[in-house]
């Protein structure tokens, strides 16, 4: 038996010097390893997903999203253009509207998938004991997501079917001391809110980032506005090389934003 664990412990890169004895030595190690906040971020390597969907088949959407992480979207990567690559396009079924809700087009046996989750208002009765029989919201969910545990950072991206000032009295709500003001990316006007660095938030235990900086573009006259934003706190400025990357990024993301109406 204690070979045996000796060998899988080997296998998951571990260095064992000694018998049994020192199992339980490494074994610490390699969890203090993990332990260490950040230690399992992933890394802004600069390469990006690319996303395109047809949205109430007036519009065509695209947008980029880092490769570490996926979007909630159900779609499809296109085929690479060399043999055995990933293209790191993806096709998104479409989203649509039926029966007050908001669907993507699926496999025909299995039928559409219901989108509403992600940008609408769902609500649901808890069953939770500390909440039995409440009404609670679990819609308005973020289509892509990372963050960086270290650094207190986030970016966050949300497609939602609300006008853009109905988003903007949301956005207002939850952080009334950010401003908004109005500006121009790749020739497409956005609204984006706010805050100085010297007026951040201090970091909430448990919980990474904080406002800081959230772009909103209405797509078309749709009545659905997307939002790209960046999270951080007064710990994110100890780290002043991952606040000018996640930013740099999040610019990145905002500029890849395309949104083109589709031929009647």
């Amino acid at each position: 038996m204690c070979d045996q664990i000796l060998r899988i412990l080997s296998l998951t890169g571990l260095v064992i010097i000694g018998g049994c004895g020192s199992v339980e030595q490494a074994i610490k190690r390699n969890d203090d390893r993990y332990a260490v906040p950040g230690a399992m971020d992933a890394p802004l390597t600069g390469l990006y997903k690319t996303y395109q969907y047809k949205l109430l088949e007036r519009y065509q959407v695209t947008h980029q999203w880092l490769r570490t992480t996926g979007c909630s979207y159900r779609s499809v990567e296109q085929v690479g253009g060399v043999s055995g690559h990933s293209s790191w396009f993806f096709s998104v079924r479409d989203i649509y509207e039926q029966d007050d809700k908001t669907w993507q087009r699926f496999d025909s046996k299995i039928g559409p998938y219901n989108f509403s989750r992600y940008v609408r208002s769902v609500t649901e009765v808890s069953r939770e004991k500390e909440t039995l029989g409440q009404i609670r919201e679990i819609g308005w969910r973020p289509i892509c997501f990372e963050y960086w545990d270290r650094s207190s950072h986030f970016l966050r991206l949300r497609l939602q079917r609300r006008s853009l000032p109905e988003l903007q009295a949301v956005f207002s709500e939850q952080y009334p001391e950010a401003g908004w003001s109005t500006r121009v990316v790749q020739s497409k006007t956005w609204m984006v809110q706010a805050l100085p660095e010297d007026q951040l938030r201090p970091k909430e235990p448990g919980r990474v980032g904080g406002p800081f900086e959230n772009w909103l573009i209405p797509l078309g006259d749709t009545g659905y506005t997307l939002a790209i934003e960046m999270g951080a706190n007064q710990e994110s400025l100890k780290y002043p090389e991952a606040q000018r990357a996640v930013h740099e990024t999040l610019m990145h993301l905002v500029a890849s934003v395309q949104v083109e109406p589709l031929a009647p």
